[in-house]
């Protein structure tokens, strides 16, 4: 083996970013025996150390504290890098100053974000200014940097001149597979529509609220349809406002943050979930829909995922994301037009995409790290 350590910055924020960053490390804790390194670390606030080290109780837990004992070691900060005043930060500084090798993950393009926030709320996000201006020197300060759909990667080449970019899927664990037997009671209508995600702007749901609206003035306000949005975010406000204005506001059900269980409960129960992304990377909402919802999944063309299914030869219910589209989906859903067969092929699908797969790509990219440090 080769005497190359790795320092994993442990996210303990909420969010699919955070939630992608836990569960590599914990997949690659219980691969540690395997793994082509001399010890595997982790760096993360000091106000979470006590918990970690409960934990991980095997691992050795540096903080910002003692970030000056680091051993020369391969870094790898698994969230998307921003300038802040933070740990994450001075982690990626230092390892920068001290020429440590380093790799970063980039969940989504910034700058598109930082955009859309400003257009739909008017207000510019100054806390993150820096990152926005900055954000192509820091993706070239990594020796290597991971994005998990060809899209971003393509946009990573386009607007930060970043030429090599490792592709590297997102993940679904072994939960999301099988049924989830609670029932949901209070749905009796004839149509149950259901998204889950992030609730901002580059998803689309305002889109989703006005097709919504569009099938309801087609089909009459007396038809029986309710969208159930689960999640929170910047849009929530707009996209109430939105469904008062269209007068479908007692169609429209903000169930707020929902636990995995709850989620699965509702895409087992209902009868077609719609993720209509105007731009996005490879979304765990997606992937979550595709290996458990009992109900076609609908999903935007603009999504990083869409490659993948055509990769690997999936013809699933991608669509373009736009108003009419969407009504017609619901249209068709409302009066039966089900392929039963595609559940299935969802569920084929995102077998292909598990941690305990997907973690293999990780453990090449650190080979091939330790190669290129040691010449």
């Amino acid at each position: 083996m080769i005497e190359m350590p790795l320092i994993f910055y442990y996210p303990s924020d909420k969010g699919a970013p955070s939630l992608v960053g836990r569960s590599i490390f914990e997949h690659l804790y219980h691969k540690k025996d395997d793994l082509p390194f001399s010890n595997l670390s982790i760096f993360s606030p000091s106000k979470y150390k006590r918990e970690l080290q409960d934990k991980f109780e095997d691992i050795t837990i540096y903080t910002e504290k003692n970030i000056c004992n680091l051993p020369r070691s391969i870094i790898h900060i698994p969230v998307s890098p921003l300038v802040f005043p933070n740990p994450k930060f001075l982690l990626h500084l230092y390892s920068n100053i001290r020429k440590y090798p380093l790799i970063l993950n980039y969940h989504g393009d910034f700058q598109n974000e930082f955009y859309l926030r400003y257009k739909n709320n008017h207000k510019i996000d100054f806390l993150n200014l820096p990152s926005y201006l900055l954000m192509p020197y820091l993706l070239a300060s990594a020796d290597h940097v991971i994005v998990n759909s060809f899209l971003l990667e393509s946009v990573i080449k386009l607007k930060h001149g970043i030429d090599s970019a490792n592709v590297i899927p997102n993940a679904v664990d072994d939960y999301w597979f099988g049924d989830y037997t609670k029932r949901l009671s209070k749905m009796n209508e004839s149509c149950n529509i259901f998204y889950h995600g992030r609730l901002s702007g580059e998803k689309g749901v305002d889109q989703l609220i006005q097709g919504l609206y569009q099938f309801t003035c087609q089909a009459g306000p007396t038809s029986k349809v309710t969208l159930y949005l689960a999640g929170e975010g910047p849009q929530r406000r707009n996209l109430h406002k939105l469904s008062q204005d269209l007068g479908i506001s007692e169609k429209v059900i903000f169930l707020g943050n929902l636990d995995r269980d709850e989620i699965k409960t509702y895409l087992q129960q209902v009868d077609v979930a719609i993720y209509p992304s105007t731009f996005d990377n490879f979304p765990l909402s997606y992937l979550e829909a595709f290996a458990c919802a009992q109900c076609p999944v609908y999903f935007s063309q603009k999504a990083g995922i869409y490659d993948f299914t055509v990769k690997d030869g999936y013809n699933l219910n991608s669509f373009e994301p736009n108003v009419d589209r969407i009504c017609d989906i619901i249209k068709s859903i409302y009066v039966g037009e089900v392929n039963s067969d595609v559940v299935i092929k969802q569920n084929e699908f995102s077998k292909k995409y598990t941690w305990n797969k997907v973690i293999n790509d990780y453990i090449k990219l650190y080979q091939k790290a330790i190669i290129t440090e040691n010449g």
